[in-house]
């Protein structure tokens, strides 16, 4: 009887440390922001919206029975006991290096949000689920190509590599980091046809740290054309000089 007991516990305790399947009475929002890059997504009720940019609607994502099938999985693996609790394992959004992200749960009348952390680095016990919710979106059609945020390697011919510069776009801006000041702008994308605005940027002045920045401000009005090979971006001048080379984070 003793034996009897013991096994009903121990399947008693591992149902309770996961959620069920159902995700009727849930709704889960994923919300990821910066300078250049806002996405929120949205599951309820077998709904999967996301706003891609910060001033856009939301927009439906039809995805198919296994594919809800997977999030009701990875759902079901989380515990919500120390959802509260949960937070990334770095700080690249500190200076900008990735958006700030968190994770909310609202199961029947509760509500759990998981500390910040960073875009494409969630916690562990999460990382399933978020980065299959956010595959979702990265691989839909709603979604430019050029949408995302890069670590840039080559400034015209300079190996800039080892710095901590970046270049971020969304559905319309464009922002970034280039050793002294945030930058921002608009640009337009048609195909392999892209044209930047002139930038703003913050007033700071940083000794030894401004050339190569002031050489990109120089420099982005010529982009004229824009190529991406695999998760790198390529941008040219007219004439088809590289002027910047960067790769997705």
């Amino acid at each position: 009887m003793k034996s009897l007991f013991s096994i009903f516990l121990v399947f008693f305790l591992s149902k309770g440390c996961s959620q069920e399947q159902d995700l009727s009475s849930v709704k889960i929002i994923y919300g990821a922001n910066s300078r250049g890059f806002h996405r929120t997504i949205q599951i309820e009720k077998n709904v999967f919206t996301v706003i891609d940019t910060r001033d856009s609607q939301s927009v439906l994502l039809n995805l198919t029975d296994e594919q809800w099938k997977e999030i009701a999985n990875l759902y079901s693996k989380i515990d919500l006991t120390t959802f509260n609790e949960l937070e990334g394992p770095t700080m690249e959004r500190a200076y900008d290096g990735k958006a700030h992200a968190n994770l909310t749960i609202l199961n029947k009348d509760k509500t759990y949000t998981t500390k910040g952390f960073d875009h494409t680095i969630p916690p562990v016990k999460i990382k399933e689920l978020v980065d299959f919710i956010n595959k979702l979106v990265d691989d839909s059609t709603i979604k430019s190509p050029i949408i995302g945020s890069y670590s840039v390697e080559t400034l015209l011919s300079k190996d800039v590599s080892n710095k901590e510069y970046f270049i971020s776009f969304d559905a319309e801006s464009v922002s970034g980091f280039m050793g002294c000041n945030m930058y921002s702008g608009t640009y337009k994308l048609e195909e392999e046809v892209i044209s930047l605005s002139p930038f703003m940027a913050t007033r700071k002045y940083c000794d030894n740290a401004m050339e190569n920045e002031t050489l990109w401000f120089n420099i982005a009005k010529n982009v004229t054309v824009f190529k991406m090979e695999n998760k790198t971006i390529l941008l040219y001048d007219n004439e088809g000089k590289l002027l910047l080379k960067a790769t997705k984070k």
